[in-house]
């Protein structure tokens, strides 16, 4: 009888032992490839956009934003430019009417470039194609 108790615990024993090292195999697993996630985000880029806005985009009160960050909020003046640097992968600008909150979105390219925002018709923003 002792010897059954005792096999049935030394076979418990060896299982949990097997579920500590595999628990600990995954654990280091994981905090190996977040650090090396964290070593890769130190990427600086020297890609410029000039945002400028059309006649047609001057009446009305504006918020622009380049992905979550507030560039200009206000009624732009005829001689308004904004020059921002590249920060992330993606980027887009989005336009805020602040009298009706429609909100445009303008995918921006990955290398410098000039944007030259107009006002449609039914009131969004969009870029001019040149």
């Amino acid at each position: 009888m002792k010897r059954r108790t005792t096999r049935a615990n030394n076979s418990f024993l060896l299982g949990s032992l097997v579920l500590i090292v595999l628990v600990l195999v995954v654990v280091v697993l994981f905090l190996f490839l977040s650090l090396r996630l964290f070593d890769n985000k130190n990427v600086q880029y020297t890609e410029r956009y000039e945002i400028v806005l059309d006649q047609s985009a001057l009446d009305t009160p504006l918020s622009i934003y380049l992905n979550d960050s507030l560039l200009y909020s206000g009624t732009p003046r005829p001689d308004l430019k904004l020059s921002v640097g590249r920060f992330a992968q993606e980027s887009s600008l989005l336009i805020v009417d602040n009298n009706t909150d429609i909100v445009s979105t303008i995918a921006l390219s990955n290398h410098s470039e000039t944007v030259t925002v107009i006002k449609d018709k039914n009131g969004s923003y969009r870029k001019k194609l040149e």
